[in-house]
């Protein structure tokens, strides 16, 4: 198995022409034809992404956030870039391909939210979210449901209405509380927002609900080490172990 038949399967269950114009996805490093026998998934290329592959002689990294997204005016030895290239480890990232995607982080974060027929929602001209009823009696208990589901251990809220109709967007999607009255919803759920979302919430009668940028989006790990591992039996794919990433007391 070579890197760039990751790179073709990863085009397969996220394709590449998803991503939003202003991200990076793809081959960040790394030589398309050299052999793969194992391969760590995870929803970061840092450090200790880097210290999972070398403790498990992974060859090749998949990750959801890109290892290179800004533009680069130095590769130091403080840089995870140099780290990989050094230790001949490949990665391929799939960002908002993968929010996107059919089975992606956005439709497995609307399952957790309990909504009913979920249809997309478009941010940037791409998919990034999906809408629809939500089953909810008690908001409180919802909230409850969907940490439980993640899970999460962090919830940030602010309810102005009853919950009917919501809308996920995983990760950093306080933004799409703008969306949601051209949606037909009443609330969004994510994983973080700016305190100007929550004004924005409060000014306009909405519902703001947040759990955990890492939580939103950490549920794609083990579905997505099964879709590759099913695609390609040859080669071991292992996700990572970092189910808490920042700790809360």
């Amino acid at each position: 198995m070579k890197v760039k038949d990751i790179v073709e399967a990863l085009d397969v269950i996220a394709p590449f022409d998803g991503a939003c114009d202003w991200d990076n996805c793809g081959l960040m490093c790394g030589d398309p034809d050299d052999g793969v026998s194992r391969v760590l998934v995870t929803l970061d290329a840092d450090m200790y992404a880097l210290e999972l592959a070398l403790k498990h002689q992974c060859t090749a990294v998949v990750s959801h956030h890109p290892l290179i997204f800004d533009g680069l005016r130095s590769v130091t030895a403080a840089h995870p870039v140099y780290s990989y290239i050094k230790n001949g480890i490949a990665v391929i990232s799939v960002h908002t391909c993968l929010d996107a995607a059919d089975g992606g982080i956005n439709d497995l974060l609307a399952q957790a939210a309990l909504i009913q027929d979920p249809q997309k929602l478009y941010m940037d001209g791409c998919a990034l979210g999906r809408y629809g009823i939500a089953e909810c009696k008690d908001p409180y208990e919802y909230i409850d449901a969907i940490k439980s589901r993640l899970p999460s251990n962090r919830a940030d809220y602010l309810l102005s209405r009853p919950i009917k109709r919501a809308a996920v967007v995983s990760g950093s999607g306080g933004s799409a509380i703008e969306l949601l009255k051209t949606y037909d919803c009443d609330t969004l759920i994510t994983g973080e927002a700016k305190h100007d979302h929550f004004l924005y919430a409060q000014n306009n009668g909405l519902n703001l609900i947040t759990l955990g940028h890492f939580e939103t989006e950490n549920i794609i790990i083990e579905p997505l080490v099964s879709k590759l591992s099913q695609m390609l039996v040859q080669t071991e794919f292992i996700g990572s172990d970092r189910t808490k990433f920042i700790k809360r007391r």
